[in-house]
């Protein structure tokens, strides 16, 4: 019947109809592939940076030190042993004067101090390994605030699989920036924290029910060791 979804793309994702429903990595070809951290940097996600002491930076920070990167530390080795790029993308500024960060979140960026090149806008130790890639991004969603999707283009990069936080604020808004730019994405929700407990279930349903596919850490590594 006209406008129904044709029986070929029942149960695919929406953003790739390459995506096979039964095999999840079908296809998946690691030397197109890029594991895109996004502000997994101090100010955002280490114990002592800025955020930590703000009323909402509690869960966030632990839940990065207990489960973000324990189970980044499978995923990226194997990514970059398989040839995958790792790209550190993060909230800072490159202007003394903050100018450079959309307004909404200037005053927020400047009491973090998160000036490129200082300790807060820095990734979190043992996250970062030469050869990974930086990219400084003026706002939340890296693909509108950074040259993110010019990096990815120039590496051949379709596939990108997301970790970090906010996973229902930044994480989220570069997400759905990929999606409107054709990227087959994937979710690792065990490499991602929000806020609370809550917002991190209620964003892995809203992402992976329409961006990206999710996936766990153990899932990615086992692709990329395999492919």
């Amino acid at each position: 019947m006209s406008g129904l979804l044709p029986d070929s793309l029942r149960g695919r994702w929406y953003n790739s109809p390459a995506f096979d429903p039964d095999d999840p990595w079908a296809g998946f070809a690691p030397h197109r592939t890029a594991v895109v951290l996004v502000d997994l940097i101090n100010w955002q996600a280490h114990p002592d940076g800025f955020s930590s002491r703000t009323a909402s930076g509690d869960y966030k920070t632990t839940r990065c030190a207990d489960v973000v990167v324990p189970a980044l530390s499978r995923v990226l080795p194997a990514a970059r042993t398989a040839g995958a790029a790792i790209v550190h993308s993060r909230l800072a500024s490159r202007a003394a004067d903050y100018a450079d960060i959309v307004p909404a979140l200037r005053e927020y960026v400047r009491a973090a101090g998160a000036l490129e090149g200082r300790w807060a806008a820095e990734p979190l130790d043992g996250l970062h390994e030469p050869g990974d890639l930086l990219v400084t991004k003026s706002g939340s969603g890296a693909f509108g605030s950074s040259d993110l999707d010019q990096v990815l283009r120039n590496l051949g990069v379709r596939t990108v699989l997301y970790a970090g936080v906010v996973t229902d604020r930044c994480v989220l808004l570069t997400a759905a920036g990929g999606f409107d730019l054709g990227y087959e994405q994937y979710l690792l929700t065990d490499c991602t924290a929000a806020t609370t407990a809550a917002d991190q279930a209620s964003a892995e349903r809203l992402v992976s029910g329409y961006l990206a596919r999710p996936a766990t850490a153990a899932e990615a590594a086992g692709a990329f060791e395999t492919s």
